[in-house]
C-alpha cells in the first residue's frame, strides 16, 4: 500500500482527519505513479532475466534434418529479445519521464503513453505464445508425415498434432493470461485511478 492509500484509508476511517489541499493531492499522486510505473520496469526486467535463463538451461532440439526451423527459431528469438528491449527501454524511459516531471499536464500524457506501452507488451507476449505454437505445429507436422503412407493416415496425424497443440497453447496463453491480469492489469487500474483523479482535480 503506498502513501495515497494509507491517506485514503485513514481519511475514511477518521472525519477528524487532517485536510489537504489539491498540491499535496498531486504530489502524492505523482510519488503514486513513479512507483507503479518502476514496479512495472522492474517486473519486466526480471521476466526478461528469467526468459534468458531459461533458454541457456534448457536443451535446444536436434533440428540437422530441418535447417529451415533452426534459422526461424534464431530469428524468431532475436525478434523476441529485441521487442522486448525495446518494452524494457520504453518502461524506463516513462519511469524517469514521471518521476522527473512537475507539470500535472505532463503527467496525465506520460500515465497514458505507460497505459499504451504496458498493453501493447501484454498484446506482444500473448502473439508471440500463438506464433511459437503455429511453428510447433508445421514442425512436427513435417516430421511425423511419412510420404511412403496412404495421405488418408498423414492427414489424421496432422489432425491429432493440430488438436493437441491447439489445446496446449490455450491452456498455456489462459495462464500467461491470468498472469498478465494479476501482475500488469492490477498495476494499470491503480495508474487509471491516478490518472482519473488527477483529470478530476484538473477540473476542479
Amino acid at each position: 500500500m503506498d502513501e495515497l492509500d494509507q491517506f485514503k484509508k485513514q481519511w475514511q476511517e477518521d472525519e477528524n482527519f487532517i485536510k489537504v489541499d489539491q498540491t499535496d493531492i498531486k504530489t502524492m499522486l505523482h510519488k503514486s505513479s513513479t512507483s507503479i510505473v518502476k514496479w512495472i520496469f522492474m517486473i519486466s526486467l526480471i521476466e526478461l532475466s528469467l526468459g534468458i535463463i531459461l533458454s541457456l538451461l534448457l536443451p535446444s532440439s536436434n533440428r540437422d534434418e530441418l535447417p529451415f526451423f533452426h534459422f526461424v527459431d534464431y530469428a524468431s528469438e532475436v525478434v523476441f529479445y529485441c521487442a522486448i528491449a525495446y518494452f524494457i527501454y520504453n518502461f524506463f524511459k516513462s519511469y524517469t519521464n514521471i518521476s522527473s516531471t512537475s507539470s500535472t499536464k505532463n503527467l496525465l500524457s506520460r500515465i497514458l503513453e505507460t497505459r499504451k506501452h504496458v498493453e501493447n507488451y501484454i498484446k506482444f507476449n500473448i502473439y508471440f505464445i500463438m506464433y511459437s505454437f503455429f511453428i510447433s505445429f508445421v514442425e512436427l507436422a513435417i516430421r511425423k508425415i511419412n510420404l511412403a503412407n496412404q495421405w488418408g493416415a498423414n492427414f489424421l496425424k496432422v489432425i491429432a498434432i493440430a488438436v493437441l497443440i491447439t489445446l496446449v497453447a490455450c491452456l498455456f496463453i489462459s495462464i500467461f493470461k491470468f498472469y498478465y491480469k494479476i501482475v500488469y492489469r492490477r498495476l494499470l487500474k491503480k495508474l487509471n485511478n491516478n490518472y482519473e483523479e488527477l483529470t478530476r482535480l484538473e477540473q476542479e
